[in-house]
């Protein structure tokens, strides 16, 4: 199959520990544009935490995709263009926000450069530091109204695995038809709109640019990954994924810290 498009996710797969794209990575992604391939950062963060990355890759230069808010934005990096954005409205944050207190947990949510959380958990604070965004917190939805916040892309509810695991329960029981829920990390509860996935967004894409999804690749690693994996004619895993996302791969890669993408590139365009 002649791919012409690359998909892949950002924490624990394009990005190591350090949460950094590694040179060997970089150098890979770079070459591989230039023989004309599409490359795609596909990622449950904000828009605002990808931008740095995408530069570093170059793909204002070679017209490349950033996917945000897992599938709620598609911006062409090439003219900063917003293809498609959808998120949730005012009584979806009230749901949320509602339901975040029934679980005794935290619930954060997005707008420019800021990351608003219901309190100061740690989980909170991480989601700040990885997408080097500022942090404010709010203690009532009258509050979060007042910094001019009555829709967002995407919420979360974070904090220790065992109750994120629980609030996923929790929240596809009750809520499972009117919102897409996954896991991004242990600690990371991603809720957003129904419509929106890396996969369905992805798809879009595909034809804007007359792209068949069989001649796609995506790589990742988590829950959310799911609906980007199982949209392309090649899923690819990274060493360190969930046994989910392996299950639904034909091809295993190596682990995060160790160069994943470039090893994808290697043995589909340069074997």
């Amino acid at each position: 199959m002649n791919y012409k498009l690359i998909a892949t996710d950002m924490d624990d797969t394009l990005l190591n520990e350090a949460q950094e794209i590694s040179i060997e990575n970089e150098k890979s992604i770079v070459d591989v544009q230039k023989k004309g391939v599409t490359f795609v950062l596909a990622s449950g963060r904000p828009s605002f935490a990808m931008f740095e990355y995408a530069k570093k890759l170059q793909m204002d230069k070679f017209g490349g995709y950033i996917l945000a808010f897992n599938g709620g934005e598609l911006i062409n990096f090439k003219n900063n263009e917003l293809v498609f954005q959808q998120g949730l409205e005012k009584k979806d944050i009230e749901i949320i926000y509602n339901a975040s207190k029934k679980l005794n947990l935290t619930m954060l949510l997005y707008r420019d450069d800021t990351v608003f959380a219901t309190n100061e958990a740690a989980e909170a604070l991480v989601e700040a530091r990885l997408c080097k965004m500022k942090f404010q917190k709010f203690n009532t939805l009258k509050e979060l109204e007042s910094f001019g916040i009555t829709k967002t892309a995407k919420c979360m509810i974070v904090g220790d695995p065992k109750l994120v695991k629980n609030a996923e329960k929790y929240m596809k029981e009750l809520y499972g038809n009117d919102y897409f829920i996954a896991t991004s990390k242990p600690i990371f509860l991603e809720i957003a709109n129904k419509n929106v996935s890396k996969g369905k967004t992805l798809t879009r894409l595909g034809k804007i640019l007359q792209i068949k999804t069989e001649e796609m690749i995506a790589v990742g690693d988590s829950g959310n990954d799911r609906p980007l994996l199982e949209t392309v004619g090649m899923p690819v895993a990274v060493a360190n994924a969930a046994k989910e996302i392996k299950d639904l791969s034909k091809f295993i890669s190596t682990s995060n810290n160790e160069h994943a993408l470039k090893t994808v590139i290697d043995k589909f365009f340069n074997s």
